[in-house]
């Protein structure tokens, strides 16, 4: 141990540059691996956290059997479907959407999640109780709450009966948290009552419906089961030529990367491309380590030969060496836990939706230290072995050289790091150039001029006292209220209107006459909104293009609301639709909409010029005088476009980032192998300046050889990296082409810092003294 000590003291500190480097390209190769797998771990186990996942299974349909799968149903097909087959133990029904609520606990103000569905909803999912049972969602006005919220409002879990201030509802069981990375999240839950809320109605498709069935391995008996008898409900489904299947149950595993109902879903092949990354990550930074050790094999040799020659044997020499490198690892282990906990309050969580605390992380934790246990002991074998291969007396004699078979072995191994990094910059070029065109491109409104702000039961109620208040504040143009916020989300409420011939399938985005005016979108024709308006539909363009019939001041079909206008078509949902191509209406809750709300957000005009950040403020306490103590939670759209694409975003910045670090260790790899090749061919250099080679020659000599090496690469790299930010694209139906500027700029940057690094280290070599180059051979 002594020995190991004395050796790794005397190396750190005569080759001091390199292994701090070696370190810290360790470190942060293990910090990364850490923070990319949590993510991983996120998202492969997402609801797996559910007794006997396995069982459960969500449904969905396909009811125009076109492939147009959803997950929205009528609650009585939902029940046919449980009494469809003895395989499905319990069958869930819960609104498609959840809520926000303001709730005050001992005059306290909380601003929680709530969940609805119909009875006991939970027994699909099966909860851990602390208090308290399930089935007291089978009673009105009783919900359940999770552990967490339970300490967070009232201190404790002994909480049955007690309620939440100015309502009727009391708390009938705590349950305990499910994992964060769980299809239901961690609301309130409770049941929706009237509980005959819909039960024969067939036009009413707001609900999604799980199963739990009695074994895995029989869902497609059971499946077939239910479409058989749905096919005896309805006779119709008999007599349909379509062989497409129209209803399908998806296991509780794979909801989270589909796309039905959930167009920004996590996809299992960037799953698979972040593992492939960390790895990666790792293995270049265990390159450059063997790398160094063999750039430091020349310098070493004789030290290591005189240890034989004094009695040490080849075995505990490699042993001492194989050791020394575990060591290194070691520390460099260490230092990324350090690295971990001084980034951890630093942004580093919004790269990943899991948490990062070690705690939360025990297996994987011990993973990465097994992990950097190997690599160091996998970077030192082939240098330990190497350096001792070699009998003693003819290092001793004083000439030595690696092996240009050596050599070549390094340079391929620098050329996987530069392979790593010219993929992941084109793929990033990719994404930051659709990220770009996300939020340039015209949105058919004022987007950058709109401030929108949640609204409260109290605002809610006096909506017009509410905007006289906002419309007073300086720099505040105007307001309206709406049911959504444009461009937040991939789908909103949708409506299907008349049939046959007359058959309409449309978005609709419930506002105030206020609104089109508000937010700039331009009326093609007819006319916009005014007050007293009520029950009647403004069209976009698109809608008016796939039913022809559609008219100003007509029936938009049979027994329906009238249309008024029509206005241009905005980018009222996400990229990952068309919407030049979807259908919507902008509609005003009527007389036969009374109680159905439309009022969840406000939108606030900002003329040009003005301080937003303190509109912002002033908004919050105008607001405040009707609810004292809530946060409305304004925002500007730039930031309701992150939220929108935050899956996305986060994909782009983790890239990026590991980009970044690809680089970073790479150039250290460049580092590293500049180190060898300089020393190696010192004698070289000064038999080239004795016959007239100037500096600058010398260093164009190892530039040259590098330049050539990152074409090579490059040549590789390129189509990996467009196939990943060609994915990547896969999930817009509105996207940007690939531009050929972002390759040029990917090798470009890589070559410059590259050969950048390869002047800097061959400097000191290139300017020697011949004589001393010589003399030292």
């Amino acid at each position: 141990m002594k020995t190991l000590i004395r050796n790794f003291s005397h190396t750190f500190r005569r080759f001091f540059t390199a292994s701090v480097l070696n370190i810290v390209g360790l470190a942060i190769a293990f910090a990364s691996f850490f923070v990319i797998m949590t993510q991983v771990d996120y998202d492969y186990n997402f609801n797996k956290g559910y007794k006997d996942y396995e069982k459960i299974f969500r449904v969905e349909v396909n009811p125009n059997g076109n492939n147009d799968w959803q997950i929205w149903l009528a609650r009585p097909l939902c029940e046919l479907i449980a009494a469809s087959s003895p395989g499905i133990e319990s069958m869930s029904v819960l609104q498609t959407w959840q809520s926000s609520y303001d709730i005050t606990v001992n005059q306290h103000l909380f601003n929680e999640t709530m969940r609805a569905g119909f009875g006991n909803f939970l027994n699909t999912f099966q909860p851990t109780m602390v208090a308290g049972s399930a089935d007291a969602l089978n009673k009105p006005n009783q919900v359940l709450i999770p552990r967490s919220m339970a300490m967070r409002l009232f201190g404790t879990v002994d909480v049955i009966g007690k309620g939440f201030d100015d309502t009727s509802l009391t708390v009938g069981g705590v349950y305990e948290d499910f994992p964060k990375n769980s299809e239901l999240g961690n609301p309130i839950f409770k049941s929706i009552y009237p509980a005959d809320e819909n039960k024969d109605d067939w036009r009413n498709w707001n609900y999604t419906c799980y199963i739990r069935i009695t074994h895995p391995k029989e869902v497609d008996a059971i499946n077939q089961q239910v479409i058989n008898k749905l096919k005896e409900f309805f006779p119709e489904l008999k007599e349909e030529t379509n062989t497409e299947p129209f209803l399908h149950f998806t296991p509780l595993t794979d909801v989270h990367f589909s796309t039905i109902g959930n167009k920004s879903a996590s996809s299992r092949t960037t799953v698979y491309l972040l593992i492939c990354v960390s790895f990666l990550i790792v293995i270049i930074a265990t390159i450059n380590f063997m790398n160094f050790s063999l750039a430091e094999t020349p310098m070493r040799i004789r030290s290591i030969n005189t240890q034989k020659v004094l009695g040490a044997t080849t075995r505990s020499l490699r042993g001492s060496l194989i050791a020394e490198s575990a060591l290194i690892s070691f520390i460099a282990f260490l230092l990324s836990l350090v690295l971990l906990l001084a980034l951890r309050d630093s942004g580093m969580q919004d790269l990943v939706a899991s948490d990062l605390s070690f705690g939360s992380h025990p297996y994987l934790l011990t993973a990465t230290f097994v992990l950097s246990l190997a690599m160091g002991l996998l970077a030192g074998l082939y240098p330990s072995w190497y350096v001792t291969s070699f009998p003693p007396a003819l290092v001793l004699k004083g000439s030595f050289g690696l092996t240009p078979k050596g050599r070549k072995l390094r340079t391929g191994l620098v050329c996987i790091q530069f392979f790593v990094s010219f993929a992941l910059i084109i793929a990033i070029g990719i994404m930051y150039t659709q990220s770009r065109y996300i939020r340039t491109t015209d949105y058919g409104y004022d987007k950058d001029a709109i401030v929108v702000g949640n609204m409260t039961d109290e605002t809610r109620s006096q909506t017009d006292a509410v905007i006289a208040e906002v419309s007073r504040i300086s720099g505040v143009e105007g307001a309206s209220v709406s049911q959504f916020v444009l461009s937040s989300a991939d789908s909103y409420m949708n409506w299907g209107r008349g049939a046959d011939d007359k058959h309409l399938l449309f978005d609709v985005l419930p506002v105030d006459y206020r609104y089109l005016k508000l937010m700039g979108i331009r009326i093609t024709e007819g006319r916009d909104f005014k007050p007293g308006d009520g029950d009647v539909y403004i069209f976009n363009e698109a809608a008016r293009a796939k039913y022809q019939w559609l008219a100003v001041d007509q029936p938009a079909t049979t027994n329906d609301y009238p249309v008024i206008g029509f206005c241009e078509n905005v980018k009222y949902t996400s990229f990952r639709n068309d919407n030049n191509a979807q259908p919507m209406a902008f509609f005003i809750y009527g007389k036969d909409h009374q109680g159905w709300g439309g009022k969840n957000f406000i939108n606030v005009r900002v003329s040009a010029g003005t301080d937003k950040v303190e509109v912002v403020r002033a908004l919050q306490k105008a607001m405040e005088k009707f609810s004292p103590g809530h946060d409305f939670n304004f925002r500007f759209i730039d930031q309701v476009l992150d939220e929108a694409y935050r899956n996305e975003l986060r994909f782009t910045k983790q890239i990026l980032l590991f980009s970044l670090l690809a680089i970073v260790i790479s150039i250290i790899g460049v580092f590293g192998l500049t180190m060898f090749e300089s020393e190696y061919r010192r004698k070289e250099i000064g038999i080239r300046k004795i016959f007239g080679s100037t500096t600058g020659e010398i260093l164009g000599m190892f530039n040259r050889r590098y330049l050539y090496i990152l074409i090579g690469c490059f040549i590789f790299a390129a189509p990996f990296g467009w196939w990943i930010g060609a994915h990547w694209l896969e999930g817009f139906a509105e996207k940007t082409p690939i531009r050929a500027w972002i390759f040029l700029v990917s090798f470009l940057l890589v070559s410059l810092i590259t050969m950048l690094t390869v002047t800097v280290q061959s400097w000191r070599n290139a300017n020697e003294n011949p004589a001393n180059s010589i003399k030292t051979e």
